[in-house]
């Protein structure tokens, strides 16, 4: 056998042996998802019931249109109930009021000035709970660009910055 034959058959037997492991992943592989339904959120809700509600109700009459209406449209797109909100709201609470509480205890003896004991305070609330750095990092932007808390504008950029 000559080495030019011997060449040629190891390449046709690798590329065979590629093609086989190709062919073996393509069928265990998972079928392509079917396309999702677009889904509805709270914001889009709003907006509807926005333009179903009377305009000319005011007040206390609106507001309670307004729950009504939004009610509904949550239960019909199988989002949570308000009780499970509410329960998972509460849960939520009390984990931060354990790791404020736990937070305090840590630093109470040592002397900062208030700048320092607030940041002591934001870095320790976020060893204990990660997911509240976006928030951290997004007030501080806020506060940088001098919004006044509470205002529509810190709460666009809040609602943007934690989106993003």
């Amino acid at each position: 056998m000559n080495a030019k034959t011997l060449l040629k058959s190891a390449a046709l037997g690798a590329s065979m042996c590629i093609f086989m492991v190709g062919l073996a992943l393509a069928q265990t592989a998972p079928a392509p998802a079917a396309p999702a339904a677009p889904q509805t959120t709270m914001r889009d809700i709003a907006q509807s019931c926005r333009s179903e509600v009377k305009a000319d109700l005011k007040g206390q009459e609106r507001r309670e249109a307004m729950r009504k209406c939004v009610e509904e449209k949550r239960e019909k797109a199988g989002l949570n109930k308000r009780e499970d909100r509410r329960a998972e709201r509460e849960k939520r609470r009390e984990s931060h009021k354990a790791n404020m509480k736990a937070c305090r205890d840590e630093l109470k003896d040592q002397r900062f000035t208030e700048a320092e004991r607030r940041t002591a305070m934001e870095g320790c609330l976020v060893k204990k709970d990660p997911s509240l750095s976006k928030g951290f990092e997004c007030r501080k932007q806020a506060d940088e660009k001098k919004l006044e808390r509470g205002s529509k504008e810190f709460r666009q950029h809040m609602r943007a910055c934690n989106k993003g």
